[in-house]
């Protein structure tokens, strides 16, 4: 007796849920009303528009191909859908739909729509083989012989034939883990899988084509990248995915169905059980969305996608995992559950979990993105920059930046629009539509969209103490055609953030930096207040001193082609800061002060010399905090050290700040890539290697570091010392504790 997908257990066990939780009984009851107005005349409707599409499709070719393709998709998982129904209650009207639809769809020639590259199979393919073969193991049993047989050799010949040659043949395969997006692979191949599952005969070489899909998915897990092609690997260690996560739901979706299936029918459940790239996927996911005030939303870094149309992934990897926080993820999305594989992969007894709360930064390092995250007062402010690599689904960004507070998108990313537009190339995934520094008007070089980038940005440093984090992101290796040095440094404090951009040209030209942004302006000099529902970002340009504003038309996202407004897009003015430097550096400052406080009662106060750009933000309470840029640190002396000494600082450190309350106590002291900082001539921290650190006098001495390898570092406490790893050396009069590589905490 073979095993069907929709057994009687797993029926079982959606009755249950039915029974026992609010949500997926709300869910199934909105699907059931949905299922019950498809009659007669639906069916048959469906049945004229795919003979319209076909004719449409053999006379004019090209985009109508696509056209018909993804009706033909929608076809197959309408079917899916009715064959469900059927199976949870019964209903011959919702078995006969699936059956015809089922014939209509095998009547296509193939289930090929993106021709090129001699492929014979493609990510319709597996989709429509996936959803059709799910249909038929569904209501085979109400099937004729006659209905059986072509259906089972429609699916034969037409997905898993097309699809195992292709992708898996050891002879006949054309593709390698290497070739097409790295989504592809896993869709199609465990697409394969789904359909051979389905198909009803016994076959001696069965085994052999399930061990092929089993163990290729296993390699496509660890896949970790290529040289040659300027590939990177599938995962990083944080669960982030390459190409996204909004991608990952896809590429996941037929994996997660393959896996069931093929557990169902061997007893073998390690095929997810046993991929340590899973892991860490829920923390990647949770960390790549925000709440908007329309609902949750995904960073816009590269193509976000439809989050909705794979749910189910998230459902089944929380399941997996025992990762409550996916669930309340799913709802952050959908209310609740409402198709076939949502509702058999909602977990029955896995207690739900909030989300994280509170301050937190997150560094996914594969993807390179850093994400910085405060509440307060009940506001969620969210600070998103990206780095790492430009190809296919990653756009030519790297160094792009968003702000989001309070569910008001202030800071944006221009987004996409359905891939064959002229816009998605001529303007989405250029670097002019993100927040960049182009040189003489250009950016990252178009064609790298396509090669891919060798030499891809980083964020290597992250240090986060309370009130106070700090980011630097490595944007030059994208940017090397234009520049030597390409750094932005983000200070992240609890009512703004100052972003210290420190660039350096390998030839003469004009710096333009850009800034996209949701909502109406205004300019006052060098302020410029960016309003979105009724509250206001506001952006000081605090250094270089002279430069030239311009706004610039551009676009916002576009619409997903499901909406029926691809052809829309949303025209938005972009700031346009433009400057030049003699010698080809540039450090361009920027004072964010965030919604929700009065950036007029914060007081910015300028001073400087050649060798430093420093400046002082006294808030509205009295305290203040004075930010140093030392510009010998930049690199430009080679035998000697950049120190300095100015004002109340000196210091060899890039970036450093002092932090005093309205009585003018010293409160904290930070510096960045920097091995000493003396405030009044008195040596508060050092270390042999340059390091990053803060020290906060608030409440005795609490030392946070970041350091590229284990380094003793140096620190001046007046009081007794209580940790027992702390060492106290008599001859400076100054303790000193050795951290290790990475970020690090002790308190005196």
């Amino acid at each position: 007796m073979r095993t069907l997908f929709y057994d009687t257990s797993a029926l079982a066990e959606i009755h249950g849920k039915l029974e026992s939780l609010p949500a997926v009984r709300e869910g199934w009851e909105r699907f059931a009303a949905r299922m019950r107005t498809i009659d007669e005349e639906a069916i048959a409707t469906y049945e004229r528009t795919l003979e319209t599409l076909r004719e449409r499709a053999r006379e004019l070719g090209g985009n109508k191909r696509f056209t018909l393709g993804n009706f033909v998709r929608e076809l197959s998982r309408e079917a899916h859908r009715l064959a469900f129904y059927f199976r949870m209650t019964s209903e011959p009207r919702a078995a006969d739909g699936a059956r015809r639809l089922l014939l209509s769809i095998c009547g296509e020639d193939a289930w090929l729509y993106q021709v090129g590259g001699g492929r014979n199979s493609d990510l319709w393919t597996a989709d429509i083989g996936v959803n059709a073969s799910l249909a038929f193991d569904a209501i085979r049993s109400v099937l004729s012989g006659e209905e059986r047989e072509s259906i089972s050799g429609c699916l034969r010949e037409k997905a898993f034939l097309p699809l195992y040659d292709d992708w898996l043949h050891p002879i006949k395969r054309i593709h390698a883990l290497d070739t097409m997006g790295h989504n592809w692979w896993s869709v199609c191949a465990a697409g394969a899988g789904v359909v051979l599952l389905a198909l009803e005969e016994d076959r001696p070489e069965n085994d052999a084509y399930l061990h092929a899909v089993v163990e290729g998915l296993k390699e496509w897990f660890a896949y970790p990248g290529n040289v040659l092609q300027n590939k990177k690997g599938n995962f990083g260690a944080g669960g982030d995915y390459i190409e996204t996560m909004s991608y990952l739901d896809y590429a996941l979706s037929n994996v997660v169905v393959f896996e069931s299936f093929y557990r169902r029918r061997t007893g073998d459940d390690g095929l997810l059980r046993s991929q340590p790239a899973l892991e860490g996927v829920p923390d990647a996911y949770i960390a790549t969305v925000y709440r908007a005030e329309d609902g949750m939303k995904t960073l816009g870094f590269g193509d976000v996608g439809d989050r909705e149309g794979c749910t189910f992934v998230w459902l089944r990897l929380g399941e997996l995992l025992r990762r409550g926080e996916m669930i309340a993820f799913f709802h952050a999305f959908k209310t609740a559950p409402e198709g076939p594989l949502e509702l058999l992969y909602y977990p029955s007894a896995l207690p739900p979990q909030p989300f994280p709360a509170g301050d937190r930064t997150a560094v996914l390092e594969h993807s390179g993105y850093a994400v910085l995250r405060s509440e307060r007062e009940g506001r969620e402010t969210v600070f998103a920059i990206k780095t790492g690599e430009s190809w296919n689904h990653n756009h030519l960004d790297v160094g792009t930046f968003q702000l989001i507070s309070g569910g008001k998108e202030f800071i944006v990313d221009s987004g996409y629009c359905v891939y064959s537009k002229p816009l998605y190339n001529g303007y989405y995934r250029q670097s002019r539509a993100h927040n960049v520094v182009l040189l003489d008007g250009e950016g990252q070089p178009p064609e790298m969209i396509e090669f891919g980038t060798k030499f891809e940005g980083s964020i290597p440093v992250a240090l986060e103490a309370p009130g106070y984090r700090y980011v630097l992101a490595d944007c030059t290796g994208p940017y090397m055609h234009l520049y030597h040095r390409f750094y932005r440094h983000v200070i992240y404090a609890d009512r703004f953030f100052v972003m210290v951009d420190d660039l350096h040209a390998n030839r003469d030209g004009a710096f333009e930096w850009l800034l996209h942004y949701d909502g109406t302006t205004s300019r006052d000099g060098d302020t410029f207040r960016i309003s979105n529902g009724g509250e206001t970002l506001e952006l000081r340009q605090l250094y270089p001193e002279r430069k030239t504003y311009a706004t610039e038309q551009g676009y916002l996202g576009s619409f997903h082609r499901s909406s029926g407004k691809e052809d829309e897009f949303p025209e938005a003015e972009y700031l346009s800061v433009r400057a030049s430097a003699a010698d080809r550096r540039i450090k361009f400052i920027n004072l964010f002060v965030l919604p929700g406080e009065d950036g007029a009662r914060f007081d910015v106060e300028k001073f400087g010399d050649e060798r430093v750009h420093a400046f002082r933000v006294r808030e509205p309470e009295g305290g203040a905090t004075s930010f140093y840029c030392n510009t010998l640190a930049d690199g430009r002396v080679m035998h000697e050290n950049s120190h300095i000494a100015f004002e109340r600082i000196e210091t060899d450190a890039f970036l450093a700040t002092i932090a005093v309350d309205e009585a003018g106590r010293l409160q904290r002291v930070s510096l960045h890539n920097g091995s000493y900082a003396k405030v009044d001539g008195v040596c508060l921290f050092s270390s042999l290697l340059k390091c990053d650190a803060t020290l906060d006098y608030r409440d005795g001495l609490e030392v946070r570091t970041f350091a590229t390898a284990a380094a003793w570092c140096y620190v001046r406490y007046d009081g007794e010392a209580t940790a027992d790893d702390v060492r106290y050396d008599p001859n400076v009069g100054m303790y000193k504790k050795r951290v290790e590589a990475g970020g690090h905490r002790f308190r005196l």
